[in-house]
């Protein structure tokens, strides 16, 4: 049997952090990092996102690996000097895991972590801060299909099913997949309302970064993750943290993949990731780099609120603003897990926040599609994708 191609991550989840360093704090804290970053061991790569050009200097092989997978390369020339910088370096005695931040240089440093999610999570938040500065370009942590050309953008926390919906979108007969994680939205700067405007949607990253647990509830999923390159999937029985599937294991409900003769689990750790093609899933034909924006669905999961709830632009803002999620393993620190907080916007990547801004892009959207928020806990996958659907359907 071929072994997954898995790198496993010292620093599984993301690192402590300062996101509002100063400029002069922040060339101190380079000065000391760089000093161990050797010459003959130093990965550099520009990325371009949306048009925007991060540039990746470290020492990880594994992160520089997935950094020039996951993004379209910046053009070699001298229009295209980077907007932003990202330096990553392990090996630097004396400190722990951090990230930090500095809005005045555009320069995010990351030391003594390799994990992925975190620093390709800064640099949507950096590419962000300048195109809503400057190219009135509004940025989403949210997932994008389309149906019969209609384009539905899901908005949600983590955990409530957002790609578990694009997959059941992009497998409709007429669907197709745009992205998982992120989004962009061009406003023109003269509009003044969102009514009569259909805005376009566009995606910046080449793969999928994908928690590998969507294989649980979609097993046809399993040959295509076997081919992609992984991180932090679990390769012993020993090391599963699925208290469920391991209560279920016990009961006999279920067998364990490890029993079954497999030498990895994807579901056996929350938030272990699979770097994957788009085509891979379903053919070129059922992937697209941009939709137009007709249905903006917000998902929640509880066991009280309706099913599906539809918003005015007023109610809808509350809801991002409030912005309320359970912190799922994998994200933030271990004794956090399980317990409720709240993220404006549902998106974690604003490393500037703008609240005034988010809720005028965000006003502008909505007025121009329809807006719903759906309830993934009192109905199945499949009858949360049908409300989707029904809604792209009647959306203009």
């Amino acid at each position: 049997m071929a072994m997954l191609n898995n790198y496993i991550t010292k620093e599984t989840s993301r690192a402590k952090s300062r996101k509002d360093v100063p400029a002069e704090e922040m060339k101190s804290l380079l000065s000391n990092a760089l000093a161990y970053l050797p010459h003959y061991r130093k990965f550099v790569w520009d990325a371009n996102i949306n048009g925007i050009n991060v540039r990746y200097t470290g020492n990880s092989e594994h992160q520089y690996d997935f950094w020039r997978e996951n993004w379209w390369p910046s053009p070699n020339n001298r229009e295209s000097l980077p907007h932003a910088f990202v330096y990553s370096v392990t090996g630097v005695p004396d400190m722990e895991p951090q990230a930090f931040y500095s809005p005045q240089l555009n320069t995010a440093l990351f030391v003594n972590t390799e994990y992925y999610g975190q620093a390709k999570s800064w640099a949507l938040g950096m590419a962000a801060a300048i195109l809503e500065r400057h190219y009135n370009t509004h940025s989403i942590h949210g997932a994008c299909a389309e149906i019969d050309g209609k384009g539905a953008v899901i908005v949600a926390p983590t955990g409530t099913g957002k790609t578990t919906q694009v997959n059941k979108m992009f497998q409709h007969e007429s669907g197709k997949v745009v992205g998982d994680d992120w989004v962009y939205i061009e406003h023109p700067g003269v509009l003044k309302s969102g009514v009569g405007h259909r805005f376009k949607i566009r995606q910046p990253e080449r793969r999928l970064y994908v928690r590998t647990e969507n294989e649980e509830n979609e097993p046809w999923l399993r040959p295509i993750l076997d081919g992609c390159k992984c991180e932090n999937v679990v390769m012993r029985k020993e090391d599963c943290q699925n208290q469920q599937c391991w209560d279920r294991c016990q009961k006999g409900e279920r067998r364990c993949v490890f029993d079954e003769g497999r030498e990895w689990c994807f579901y056996a750790f929350a938030n272990s990731r699979a770097l994957l093609p788009r085509e891979w899933m379903r053919g070129e034909e059922k992937v697209g780099d941009s939709a137009t924006l007709n249905l903006i669905a917000l998902l929640r999961r509880d066991k009280t609120s309706p099913a599906q709830v539809n918003l005015d632009p007023d109610e809808a803002i509350k809801v991002l603003l409030e912005g309320s999620y359970m912190i799922r393993p994998g994200a933030g620190p271990k004794e956090k897990w399980g317990t409720m907080a709240h993220e404006p916007w549902y998106n974690p990547y604003l490393l500037v926040r703008d609240d005034k801004k988010q809720e005028e892009f965000f006003r502008r959207e909505i007025e121009s599609a329809r807006c719903i928020l759906l309830n993934t806990g009192v109905e199945s996958i499949q009858q949360t994708h049908d409300r989707i659907a029904r809604e792209l359907k009647k959306a203009s």
